[in-house]
């Protein structure tokens, strides 16, 4: 199975959930910030047009392909990877391992909404979760720099970030020096569950599907059909 994927020039792991947990553990077990994200279609399609979030991207730790049309659209399928990203199996065994291994987490979100939404689903999925502290960015009237202090003075051993993308990137590529934890986990707009169900949500996968394609082809163009020129006209 392919274990590194290549997605306009920006590299995702493809590892099993257990290979990418093993990494996780041992995250944890160091003492400096390591990188985690669940990357989605909508991520991928950002980073053509905007270089923070394409830098994020690419220097991640760990870069946890969340949704399965990106393994299909790169044309390296297997089933059980399929399945585990279907199921956003990932997200559940970090979490729970995060709780085994009695680590507090802080919730950085964009509202207060949103923040207590992923609140509840984790404290019914992991009952014994330790939560280190919560900020909605809504509600911060002045620097980001408020937010990092408050955030740093809770020493939270992890850092879960639901802002949505692009807010988050460029969140984390102004910010990231100044964070005293051990894992910033971006989850962005996925749930403890993944994607929400339903109609809308099939009709926006749709979407992305699509302009994640044309932006693949855009670049391959680009850069393939580029040199494949070159070589012709040099012969």
């Amino acid at each position: 199975m392919t274990k590194k994927i290549d997605i306009m020039g920006i590299e995702l792991d493809n590892y099993t959930v257990r290979e990418a947990v093993m990494q996780v553990e041992t995250y944890l077990s160091g003492d400096t910030l390591n990188t985690v994200e669940s990357v989605s279609m909508h991520m991928l399609t950002e980073s053509e047009n905007d270089p923070v979030v394409r830098e994020v991207l690419s220097a991640l730790d760990l870069a946890v392909i969340g949704e399965k049309e990106i393994i299909q659209a790169a044309g390296v399928p297997t089933m059980q990877r399929i399945q585990e990203t279907e199921g956003n199996d990932f997200t559940y065994e970090f979490f729970r391992r995060i709780e085994r291994n009695k680590k507090s987490v802080f919730l950085l979100g964009e509202t207060e909404h949103r923040i207590a939404g992923i609140k509840r689903e984790l404290k019914e999925t992991f009952p014994k979760l330790v939560f280190a502290g919560e900020y909605a960015l809504e509600n911060c009237v002045g620097d980001l720099e408020a937010v990092i202090n408050e955030m740093n003075a809770m020493t939270p051993d992890i850092i879960v970030s639901i802002l949505p993308t692009p807010l988050q990137e460029h969140f984390f590529a102004e910010h990231k020096d100044k964070m005293s934890a051990t894992i910033w986990y971006g989850m962005g707009e996925f749930g403890i569950h993944g994607r929400r169900n339903g109609i809308g949500s099939f009709f926006r996968s749709r979407m992305h599907l699509g302009k994640l394609k044309n932006s693949m082809s855009k670049y391959q163009n680009q850069n393939f059909g580029t040199a494949e020129r070159g070589e012709d006209e040099a012969q």
